[in-house]
């Protein structure tokens, strides 16, 4: 070292200076540190967990639907969903989203679609690629995962119809939230389902559920990891809040009922609407319209725009509750409100008769009855539908007087179920025909509407309620649809229970009387309802045909002549049994011809519940069978007058249809040629 202590001694003064250098580093550090563990360490820990774990949306699974017998009629089942992830996906790598493509098993150009909207979405937010794939889409997922970055497969719930388009409009469907959705209810976030119409959507606060929460561990590009650290679990959450699910809804309608409704209607191809109540709580059995849709097919994420584009445009609209938001003319079942207002006025009483010649002049214009009936009594007007005795009592009654009664039956007016988009109707009146049109009401309008023509409209489950209200003596129910509300654990939400609007201020002898006529209309001879009669109960009603074009003389028009459109509809309203119904049915056949076609599918109903309930009760049909026909038995024998007066007219019938044969076949003897023995017989 001899000769070099003046470089040591160099390097001795330098040496507090290294030193310091290296303490001010190592102090550095230790800020630095402190700053980032202390200081930031909550913030810095959370985008660590925000790259490490991943937040996935749990759906809670959708109330269930049960019929009033606690069958199940609105279910769910699981499902899968292809989504994306933006932060992770290679947007521009068109070699991805080719293969992407060929895996989902859609066209490219739809995926494009799918992946542009996704670059609008907030990062750690999922964008739906495709709903509700098959076992081979999310396997051709899963074996190339690390070839889709950002591409994961969510489970969720999908909402299932196990009756297919059994009373769909009612029912509804469900799909997923839009932004307006998510505006109105800030709690819902993308990918939540959401009632779109009907019951899912009236009562979508109740079904909905709340929403749970998942953290899963993801890679570096998005991918769930396969198992935990420790492996103990695959796919599990490392936290998670579970789905709240939503309550179940005990619902009023009968899926047998509504079964024999449907296929009422179809076998008949006829198009309109069948609805049922309880004439004594106001309970809807069965609301089924035709043609109706199947909910599958556009109930969860995603609608094809096809099937969607089909029924919305579709001519016979099947997406519409004809039972609700239609309204048409009554016909014929008009003619009991009029009925109740004669005799509760005083203006007729049962013995009451009109001379019907098949048309009556007033002033100007000729109305025509749709057949000529000859003499006709109260009873008789009803069994037989006899136009000129309802022109007559309209006019004597006054619009304002026969709109007030109307009224008093929830006609022209909603009848405050539970649904959107329901149509009060039109009862006129000359406030009414002022108001719309800034006119006086003319006497001769008073006649059309006497036989539910003119202005006046009601929608199905109205005219239901008003036969209910007659059936059991005047009391107008509040219908609905909903018995209770329900959670998971069975405890009860709440309890619906009957509510009764009004009882109608009219002498229980005026209800008795009418409710005879329209168990004449069925039951009796010569009733326009014969081809409702049952052998297992009793059924009352009524037949109605309403016109959708008017014609100078209905009697010489053959409507099934008519271009379909013009068509009249055929009406049928009626309860059973006769005394204490407990069922009351109105079937709308749209452009049917005639009230008739459409009694057949109220029997049909009606015997349907009348089947249950003795099924329910261990009452053989036999039984039913026997009572029936007793009771007609003891009818006959207490109305011997109606009985032979339809033997007498059945024997003039007979009589003048042989005189007819007898007639045609002189006039075509006189058309024949003389043969040689007639030419040579003397005297010819």
């Amino acid at each position: 070292m001899i000769g070099r202590e003046e470089e040591l001694k160099g390097y001795r003064d330098r040496a507090p200076l290294f030193l310091l250098v290296v303490i001010l580093a190592l102090g550095m550090i230790l800020v630095r540190v402190f700053y980032l563990q202390i200081l930031r360490g909550d913030e810095l820990r959370n985008f660590s967990e925000a790259n490490r774990l991943k937040k996935e949306r749990l759906a809670p699974p959708r109330g269930i639907l049960y019929d009033r017998d606690g069958v199940v009629i609105v279910d769910n089942r699981a499902s899968f969903d292809v989504v994306m992830f933006s932060q992770y996906f290679p947007f521009k790598d068109q070699a991805v989203h080719q293969r992407l493509a060929n895996a989902l098993q859609m066209p490219l150009e739809a995926l494009e679609k799918r992946i542009k909207k996704a670059k609008g979405v907030a990062a750690f937010h999922s964008t739906l690629l495709k709903a509700d794939v098959s076992k081979d889409v999310i396997a051709a997922i899963e074996m190339d995962a690390e070839g889709f970055p950002g591409v994961d497969i969510e489970a969720s719930v999908r909402r299932q119809y196990p009756y297919g388009d059994l009373s769909s409009q009612l029912l509804g469907f469900v799909g997923e939230v839009n932004r307006n959705d998510l505006e109105k209810h800030p709690n819902m976030e993308q990918g939540d389902s959401i009632g779109r119409r009907g019951i899912e959507l009236r009562y979508d606060r109740y079904l909905r559920g709340i929403n749970g929460v998942g953290f899963v561990e993801v890679d570096a590009r998005g991918h769930r990891r396969r198992a935990s650290q420790n492996g103990q679990k695959l796919l599990g959450y490392v936290a998670q809040t579970d789905p709240v699910p939503g309550e179940n809804l005990y619902l009023t309608v009968d899926k047998d009922v509504e079964l024999a409704a449907r296929k009422a209607m179809m076998d008949r191809e006829f198009t309109g609407s069948v609805v049922a109540i309880d004439p004594r709580t106001g309970e809807v059995l069965a609301m089924v319209n035709s043609p109706s849709y199947n909910p599958d097919l556009i109930s969860g994420r995603e609608i094809e725009p096809k099937v969607w584009a089909e029924l919305s445009q579709d001519k016979e609209r099947p997406l519409r509750n004809r039972a609700l938001q239609d309204h048409y003319p009554p016909g014929s079942t008009f003619k009991l409100f009029l009925a109740v207002a004669g005799l509760a006025e005083g203006i007729i009483d049962k013995n009451s008769t009109v001379d019907c010649k098949g048309h009556m002049q007033f002033g100007r214009r000729r109305f025509h009855c749709w057949k000529r009936h000859g003499r006709v009594d109260f009873f008789g007007s009803i069994r037989e539908s006899c136009d000129i005795f309802y022109y007559e009592l309209g006019n004597k009654l006054g619009i304002d007087r026969l709109a007030k009664y109307a009224r008093m039956f929830g006609l022209g007016s909603k009848t405050g179920i539970a649904m959107k988009g329901e149509v009060p109707g039109i009862i006129p009146d000359t406030e009414w025909k002022k108001k719309r049109f800034n006119d006086i009401w003319h006497p001769g309008e008073t006649l059309s509407v006497a036989i539910g023509q003119g202005y006046v409209t009601v929608n199905p489950l109205q005219l239901a309620l008003a036969f209910a209200a007659i059936g059991n003596g005047g009391f107008v129910y509040r219908p609905y649809i909903v018995k209770r509300v329900e959670r998971r654990d069975g405890a009860v939400l709440k309890e619906f229970q009957p509510e009764l609007i009004r009882k109608i201020d009219v002498a229980s002898e005026v209800f008795e009387r009418v409710k005879e006529g329209l168990f004449q209309v069925v039951n009796a001879p010569w009733g326009t309802g014969a081809r409702s009669r049952s052998d297992i109960t009793l059924l009352s009603g009524k037949t109605g045909t309403a016109q959708v074009v008017r014609f100078a003389d209905i009697a010489s028009i053959k409507c099934e002549e008519q271009e379909r459109r013009f068509r009249h509809h055929g009406l049928f309203a009626g309860y059973a049994p006769r005394d204490n119904p407990e069922i009351a049915v109105v079937a709308v056949a749209e452009h049917s011809c005639h009230g008739s076609s459409a009694g057949p599918v109220v029997k049909e109903v009606v015997e349907a519940y009348m089947r249950k309930k003795a099924e329910q009760n261990n009452i053989p049909i036999e039984e039913l069978k026997e009572d029936t026909k007793a009771k007609m038995a003891e009818y006959r024998e207490n109305h011997p007058k109606l009985i032979q007066a339809a033997r007498e007219r059945a024997e003039r019938i007979r009589e003048a249809r042989r005189k007819r044969e007898e007639a045609a076949a002189a006039r075509e003897m006189a058309k024949e040629p003389l043969n040689k023995e007639q030419a040579i017989r003397p005297g010819t």
